[in-house]
Formats: C-alpha cells, structure tokens, sequence
C-alpha cells in the first residue's frame, strides 16, 4: 500500500493528465483552421514546425527548470501556459498569430514534458514501490487518453451547438484548472529518493543529462530507436482529420464518433505497457509496437479508404504503449537529479524527426492526398528499426549482462 503523499500524489496527476488533455477542440481543430479560417494543410504543418522547433530549443531547458526549481512547480507552469497559447489559438486570423500560437505552445509542453513522468518515478521511489512504474504511468497514460476521448465524443457536437471558437475557449478553462491540480501536488524531496549529493547549477544539470544519455549506450540507443520509430508511428495524430474528410465525413456527430475508438485506443495500448514491458522488455517492446505500426501505415498508403479504419486504433495503441516503455527504461538509468532532464531529451528525439517530417507530411496531403502521407510514415518507421533496432538490443543485453555481475559478485565473495 503506498504512503498517504505517494497516493494523494497518484490521484492528483491522474487528474491533472485528464484535464490537460480534455479539450474539445481536438475533433474538429484542423477542420477549423482549414474551413472556417482558410488555411492550407501545408500552412497548418508550417506552424506545426514552428511548434516543434520551439520544443526542440526548449525540451532540455525546461527539463533542467522541472529538476532545479520543481517538478510541480514546472508542471503548474505549463499547464497555465498552454491555458495562454490555446486562447491565443481561439482567435487565429493570420499565419503570424498561428506561428506564434504554436510558438508559446512550444514552451507549454516543453514545460510539461519529462516533469510529471519523473515526478511520478519519484513519487513511486519514495514510497519504495518503483518496480510499479510501468504500470502505473500507462495508467496514467491511460487517463490522459480518457480525456482526448470524452473531449472528442462531446467535442463535435458542442461545436455544432455553439461554435469551434466555444470550445477552444472551454479548453484553455481545463487547463487553468490542470494549473491549479499541478501546484497542489507533493513534491519528494530529492535527497530522501535517491542520495546522489547537492543539485547542480542549471546549466551543469543540462550538460549532465546530455552526458548520461549520450554515455550510457543503452539510454543512447533507446532514445534514438524511440525517436525515429515513434515520429513515424505519430504521424498518424496529423491525418486522422484530413483522412476523414477526404472519404466523404462531414463535420458534426458522426465525425468526432470515428475518432472516439481511436482515442480508446490509446488508452488501451497504455494499459498493456507494463505487460509488455514484463513480457518483452523495453527494446524488444519498443520494436515490436513499431513493427506493427509500420504495417498499419503501410496498409493505409496504399488503400487509404474507410475499409481501412481499424488500422488508425490499432497504430493509435502502439503509439501511446511505446511512451511507458521508454520511459521506464530511462527512469532506471539515471539519477533522481537529472531524471526530468533526461526524459526531456527522449521527448526530444521525436520532435528532431517530427521537425523534418511534419512540413513533408502538408505538402503531400495538399497534393497527393493522406495516402502518400501514411506512406512516409512507414518509411521512418522502418528507418528507425533498420538503422537503431540491432544496436538497441546490443546494448541493453550488455547493460542486462552488467547487471547481472553486479548482483552475483557479492555472492561470489562469500
């Protein structure tokens, strides 16, 4: 049974993940830039590259603000941020306002981003119940999908009701509210978790992070094998939209109800992570999901037809299933200190692919359709299991064959 902090703390980010992600303008978001405000599908991933420029100036800055200052505290800060960008967002009438939307959306989520998944290993340290953190954090994954799924069951008809403006508006009202969950958390003091001496400057935590990563081969490999797979795995969140209005799916009920499965989806992946973590573990994990969702894209390139639909829940499922499992494995590998930092540079990784293939994936909509769209996600996808797939499994067998000898040597010298 966890302590009363630790379980305070579990039911506080399980609601806090919910409300940030309840926003329902999801369903109807790119319709809404496109037919209501006249932008282009290449306009909306130009933005988009704004976005995920931003995020990879600011992933590790701001992962280093969640170590120094608090995990809490950066969370709390993100939340109100992203309250700011999508009330911004609410009233987009020029490329520049959307750029800069998506801009100080950079720095929301960047915010955000590697806080609450350390502040829950942590949470879970201090109570002395780690080994439940895959389980745990898909469950909390799970939650944040609940919120992107009852958001998108009520999202189009509240829009059809009242206007797509209303529920921007009612957005950034979830996200003040997530603020408010975020500063009441816990936060468990470093030097009771994990007893790694005083915290660094801020700058000396950024270069340490970058350091644990790059040295530790099988961070380094898993981080990589995540990144280029995972982009390929997320440019399904970009196509949804465009897919259903390209077979005929109008905007209102019907709409947001095809997107619904797919979000329940993501919850159900999520709540298989530790079952495949056990099972798998995280390298053999990681390849499998993105062996399946590569074949789900490459299934929808070359029929991208209503047919087709069950492959958008099955990609959706291996998307949110490879979060836990890579972030398990780096909460393992590195102190309580750095821990935020260096889960931001995971973060980091899908946005450095995400930033060369999101500009590709407007271009191609807008002149060959959502087909040719689905197929270059494949191809990334298969990019990462072909270049990162081999030295991944390399190196976390030598880190499993190291652990081993540390455990036995004790033995061996009585």
């Amino acid at each position: 049974m966890l302590a009363a902090p630790a379980r305070r703390n579990l039911r506080l980010l399980y609601g806090f993940w919910f409300l940030r992600e309840f926003q329902l303008w999801i369903p109807v978001w790119i319709v809404y830039l496109t037919l209501e405000r006249g932008f282009s599908f290449s306009q909306i991933t130009a933005a988009e590259s704004v976005y995920l420029l931003g995020v990879l100036a600011l992933e590790v800055p701001t992962g280093a603000i969640a170590d120094r200052y608090g995990r809490r505290v950066s969370l709390g800060l993100g939340a109100v941020s992203l309250a700011s960008s999508v009330t911004v967002f609410a009233f987009t009438t020029s490329p520049v306002v959307l750029f800069v939307s998506f801009a100080w959306w950079a720095v929301a989520t960047t915010l955000m981003s590697g806080a609450d998944m350390a502040l829950l290993f942590d949470t879970l340290k201090a109570a002395g119940r780690e080994h439940e953190y895959e389980r745990l954090a898909g469950r909390g994954q799970a939650m944040s999908w609940s919120g992107v799924g009852l958001a998108t069951l009520f999202g189009g008809p509240v829009a059809a009701v009242l206007d797509i403006r209303a529920t921007i508006l009612i957005g950034a009202a979830t996200c003040l509210a997530a603020a408010a969950v975020a500063f009441a958390l816990w936060e468990p003091p470093r030097a009771a978790v994990e007893r790694t001496g005083g915290m660094r400057g801020y700058v000396g935590t950024i270069g340490a992070a970058f350091r644990d990563a790059w040295q530790a081969r099988a961070v380094r490999y898993v981080l990589l094998l995540f990144g280029v797979t995972v982009a390929g795995l997320e440019t399904v969140h970009y196509l949804v939209q465009p897919y259903l209005v390209e077979n005929g799916v109008r905007v209102g009920t019907a709409f947001s109800l095809l997107q619904v499965p797919l979000f329940a989806a993501g919850m159900g992946g999520a709540l298989l992570a530790s079952r495949v973590e056990r099972g798998a573990g995280p390298v053999r994990g990681l390849l499998l999901l993105s062996a399946v969702g590569m074949a789900m894209l490459g299934a929808l390139a070359l029929a991208p037809s209503l047919w087709l639909y069950w492959a958008l829940p099955v990609l959706m499922a291996a998307n949110s299933c490879a979060w836990p499992l890579m972030t398990g494995a780096v909460n393992r590998q590195v102190s309580s200190e750095r821990r935020a930092t260096v889960l931001s540079i995971g973060s980091m990784t899908v946005s450095v692919a995400m930033a060369v293939l999101a500009p590709v994936i407007g271009l191609m909509v807008d002149a060959w359709g959502t087909g040719a769209a689905f197929g270059l996600g494949a191809a990334a996808t298969a990019a990462g299991i072909a270049l990162f797939g081999a030295p991944a499994l390399a190196a976390w067998r030598e880190r499993d064959g190291a652990a081993a000898a540390a455990a036995a040597s004790p033995a061996a010298g009585t």
